[in-house]
């Protein structure tokens, strides 16, 4: 087994590569792989990979189409890999590995990154338009909105610390992935007031004037210009790092140089067309904002009226801890009538088989004839005759849903045949789905017996009731081979004298034997065995109606015990020190809440014992705890971004105007959901979190320049109409470039595609949303605050 510690990839690999030197010196015997957790997860790391390239090109190539500079789009294009070094620096501060889990979050943080570098470059290229000089127009620009970054940014890490500190399911999923979003932010803000201003500042972004002459000069290193013997060691340490800097320094020169230079003259049409559309935009959102200024009730009617359909959504999403996901093989496992032999096991399982081969996309199977758990080999209790094991690798993750309900098919025409479809268990599954079954029914009984024949009449009654949305309903283990449990009468054995042990001693060598002896052959001991003859053992009474030898006196077995009969259970579970039967049922396309609904109202009428106790559990119990974390964890989250507006705008009220962008998230994120048919679940609302954090960047900036518009002497109207019309083009793109960045994670190809696929379309929706509203919304309120806290100051003035 591998150890806790070990690397799943590197062991696998090793495995494989003396799997292969077995293979050559043994080439008589076939060695096949059962199965490997290595390919699921250099797949799912794999693509999430794929996802930040691809997510990181998506944002740059919208800059494109706001910026219509190819110098300032390289210049934020560099914040990417710059702030990708700090983030993997500090995670590996922090010893925290590359996984799925890390890795999504750095997925998620791709197209957060150039937030930052885009609202000082456009806020930069606006003074430059005012007709300040290159220079202080980076410093004028990038001094003004420092805070409202470092706010904005402040508030989104705010949202993850919570989830840092939180502990259970939701600690090992969202743990890392918080990290490595706060790590990417953190990145963002150091390049985006460092980095970006001091490269924005340069007249000309040439690093060398003639790319000809540098052989002549530019990588000419002097060997012997140090004499002394430690500075010439540290010379040629660092000699390699050095040529490498500068050859990547003169090709970056020779690719802006040449084809820079190209590039400029080809998109210079290009260019002039996005900036007359980006001025056409701006014109119809001045119209807009002016009408939103004038029919305020109107606005706010609208937005609560999205609130309403968005709340109506939600409450008809179902719910469910994690979207289950594809693999490439499934177990399934089959429970034949009691009684079948060995032998019949083996034949029924090689027909099924045939049927299973015959079935387009399984690559292969393997089999565990009687035995429960597929790779307990050497464990002797596991092994059950009427219990089939099959394991069903497939060709590809995208067959594997089509695959069990061709099985399905199938199965349903064999009689006299239990099955059930379950995951092979990885560390990964076990993580995702603590909770193997969708619904446990649980009959708590001291006695197992009485317990079991509940267990049966409510299996039969959800049957006959067929309710709707389950399937494979089934106790959670066999009732086992019947029995005879004996008693020892303490109270009788004093009253004959009669020793409880020389009773317990009798019945045993009756009834098993007694070693009374070895033979000894050679080097072996077989022990001999005597016992009763079988004819005095075959049944209950015979053995009950023998006698018990005490000094003089010959006792009746059936004189000193109780007995009753029973059943022996290969396993016994137990919550809360009472012995635990359970029922469990998977969820076909239901809602968990109504099917669980369903089955209470199907079983309250049966009759119980008052020492009985039933209830229905399962994963939803996994749900309400994880949703629980999470709850508090957004409380906590939206009480920080509160105390760090409040600091950042010296006021109690204002930050009320930008946390009401919270909500305008919400609206688009969880209707987006709704529309592709995603359920509400502990992915979902990681991504609702992540929005709460992602969504007040623009309402936290726009505000501000408000606020410092009101400063100079404006007017509210005025304030509010300069401040959106200087912000529309940030605001856009910043959103637009979180969105693009975000679109590789909603297409989900791959493996662990369900730990990202809600989560982005959560993040998207709501950015669709926030930034409309934001536009619209955020001024409206913002004026009924200002009129609030206007009459305040009177009052107070007044009463002065």
């Amino acid at each position: 087994y591998k150890q806790p510690e070990a690397n799943t990839v590197s062991i696998a690999q090793s495995v494989r590569e003396t799997i292969f030197s077995l293979k050559k010196n043994y080439p008589e015997y076939d060695l096949l792989v059962v199965s490997d957790q290595s390919g699921f997860i250099e797949n799912a790391i794999s693509n999430v990979k794929q996802e930040i390239y691809y997510g990181g090109i998506l944002a740059v190539i919208v800059l494109f189409f706001f910026l219509a500079n190819l110098r300032h789009i390289i210049i934020i294009g560099i914040t990417i890999p710059s702030s990708l070094v700090i983030t993997i620096l500090l995670l590996y501060l922090f010893k925290i590995n590359f996984n799925i889990i890390s890795l999504g979050g750095i997925a998620v943080g791709v197209g957060m990154l150039l937030d930052n570098a885009i609202i000082v470059i456009e806020n930069n290229m606006r003074y430059r338009e005012l007709g300040y000089s290159n220079r202080l127009a980076v410093i004028k620009g990038t001094q003004e909105v420092a805070m409202p970054i470092v706010a904005s940014t402040l508030t989104t890490i705010a949202v993850f610390l919570p989830l840092i500190f939180v502990r259970g399911i939701v600690s090992e999923l969202f743990r890392d992935e918080s990290l490595a979003i706060a790590f990417s932010l953190t990145a963002s803000i150091i390049t985006a007031l460092t980095l970006i201003p001091m490269l924005d500042s340069r007249e000309s972004f040439r690093l060398i004037n003639d790319p000809d002459k540098f052989t002549q000069g530019f990588l000419i290193i002097k060997r012997n210009e140090e004499k002394n013997l430690f500075r010439r060691l540290i010379f040629w340490i660092l000699f390699p790092f050095k040529v490498c800097i500068r050859s990547f320094i003169y090709v970056l020169a020779v690719i802006h140089l040449k084809v820079g230079g190209y590039l400029n003259k080809k998109l210079a049409y290009f260019f002039k067309a996005v900036d007359k559309f980006m001025e056409y935009l701006i014109e119809k959102y001045e119209l807009l904002l002016e009408w939103s200024l004038e029919n305020k009730k109107t606005v706010l009617a609208i937005t609560l009226g999205l609130i309403v359909i968005t709340v109506l959504a939600a409450m008809d999403m179902k719910k469910e801890f994690i979207p289950k996901g594809a693999q490439d093989e499934f177990i399934l496992d089959f429970d034949y009538t009691s009684g079948t032999s060995l032998q019949g096991n083996a034949a029924l399982t090689s027909k099924i088989e045939n049927s299973i081969l015959s079935i387009p996309h399984v690559k292969a199977i393997v089999s565990n004839i009687g035995r429960v758990n597929e790779f307990d080999f050497m464990n002797k209790e596991q092994i059950t005759v009427n219990k089939t094991n099959l394991i069903i690798k497939l060709d590809s993750y995208e067959n594997y849903y089509d695959v069990q309900n061709h099985l399905r098919k199938i199965l349903e025409k064999l009689k006299g045949i239990k099955y059930t479809f379950n995951e092979v268990k990885t560390s990964y599954s076990m993580l995702i789905s603590p909770s193997e079954n969708d619904i446990a029914i649980k009959i708590k009984n001291k006695d197992l017996d009485k317990a079991f024949s509940k267990a049966e009449m409510i299996l039969k009654k959800i049957n006959s009731q067929k309710i709707e949305g389950i399937k494979e309903t089934r106790i959670g283990f066999e009732k086992g081979t019947p029995e005879f449990s004996i008693t020892i009468n303490r109270e009788k054995c004093l009253a004959y004298g009669v020793s409880v042990s020389l009773v317990a001693t009798q019945i045993v060598n009756m009834v098993k034997g007694n070693v009374a002896t070895y033979f000894s052959d050679f080097d072996k001991k077989i022990g001999i065995n005597i016992r009763t003859p079988e004819n005095n053992r075959d049944d209950i009474q015979t053995i009950l109606q023998n006698y018990i030898q005490n000094g003089n006196t010959k006792i009746q077995i059936k004189d000193l015990v109780d007995y009753k009969f029973g059943f022996n259970y290969s396993e016994i579970w137990r919550e809360d020190q009472s012995r635990t039967l359970y029922i469990y049922s998977a969820l076909q396309n239901a809602k968990l809440d109504e099917v669980i609904k369903n089955i209470n109202h199907t079983i309250t009428n049966l009759s119980k014992s008052p020492e009985e106790i039933i209830t229905v559990g399962g994963v939803n119990e996994e749900i309400n705890n994880a949703f629980s974390a999470l709850y508090v964890a957004l409380i906590i989250s939206v009480l920080l971004m509160y105390m760090v507006l409040a600091s950042e705008f010296e006021s109690v009220l204002f930050p009320f105007i930008i946390l009401f962008s919270v909500p305008l998230g919400l609206i688009g994120g969880i209707l987006l959901l709704y529309a592709f048919g995603e359920s509400i679940s502990v992915i979902s609302l990681m991504g609702l979190i992540i929005l709460v954090g992602i969504a007040d960047n623009d309402a936290v900036v726009k505000v501000e320049f408000i606020i410092r518009k009101r400063r100079e002497g404006l007017s509210v109207h005025d304030a509010i109409v300069a401040a959106g019309k200087d912000r529309f083009r940030p605001i856009v793109m910043n959103s637009f470039t979180v969105m693009f960045g975000m679109i590789p994670m909603m297409i989900g190809i791959g493996a662990a595609t369900q730990l990202r696929i809600s989560l982005s379309l959560a993040v998207v929706g709501g950015l669709i949303s926030s930034t409309f509203l934001t536009l619209t919304i955020i001024p409206v309120l913002y004026t009924y605050m200002e009129r609030y806290s206007k009459k305040k100051f009177e009052k107070n003035s007044t009463q002065i």
